[in-house]
C-alpha cells in the first residue's frame, strides 16, 4: 500500500488548476463513472495515473467485510492516520486541512473491492456513493483542494 507524503502535495492553488487531469480523457477506456475497472487493467490504470501526476493509494479491499473495515483501510493509507477518526465527516476535514496548506492530487485505487461487493451489497454501494460524492465536493474547481479520483479493480465478470 502507497501512503500519501507530505512531498506529494501542490504549492499552490495555480499548481493544482495548471495540474488538473481529465482521467476520462487521459484514459478513453475507462467505463463512466464510479469508475469499476476489470483486473487486467490495474496495471495500466496505476502507470497512467502516475504518469499523469497523482499520488496513487493502492488499497486492497480483499479482506473488507463491512464499511467500517474499508474506512479503517483509508486511514491506513494515509500519513497521519491518528487524525482520522474512521467516519466519513473526519476524512472530509483531513483531506480539505491538507489542501488548504497545499493543494493535492491523489488516486485511490481500491483494488480486489469485487470482494467487499460480494461481502456487503449494501456497504460496497453505499461507501461508493459517499466517497464519489466526497470526491466531487473535494474536487471543485470553485473551492479547489485537490483532484480526488477512485477507482475500484476487481473482477466485475462474477460480481
Amino acid at each position: 500500500m502507497t501512503r500519501l507524503r507530505a512531498g506529494d502535495l501542490m504549492s499552490t492553488e495555480d499548481d493544482m488548476l495548471d495540474a488538473w487531469v481529465d482521467v476520462e480523457e487521459r484514459l478513453p477506456w475507462l467505463p463512466l463513472d464510479p469508475y469499476l475497472v476489470g483486473e487486467d487493467r490495474r496495471g495500466l490504470l496505476v502507470e497512467e495515473l502516475k504518469q499523469s501526476g497523482f499520488s496513487v493509494l493502492e488499497i486492497d479491499l480483499g479482506t473488507v467485510r463491512e464499511e467500517r473495515q474499508l474506512k479503517a483501510a483509508l486511514g491506513r493509507a494515509l500519513v497521519k492516520p491518528e487524525e482520522y477518526a474512521d467516519n466519513w465527516d473526519a476524512l472530509r476535514d483531513l483531506l480539505q486541512q491538507r489542501g488548504e496548506r497545499s493543494p493535492w492530487l491523489i488516486a485511490v485505487v481500491f483494488t480486489e473491492a469485487h470482494a467487499f461487493l460480494r461481502a456487503d451489497v449494501h456497504g460496497f454501494v453505499r461507501s461508493v456513493s459517499v466517497l464519489n460524492s466526497l470526491a466531487e465536493e473535494l474536487s471543485s474547481l470553485d473551492d479547489p483542494y485537490g483532484q480526488l479520483e477512485l477507482f475500484y479493480v476487481g473482477d466485475w465478470t462474477t460480481a
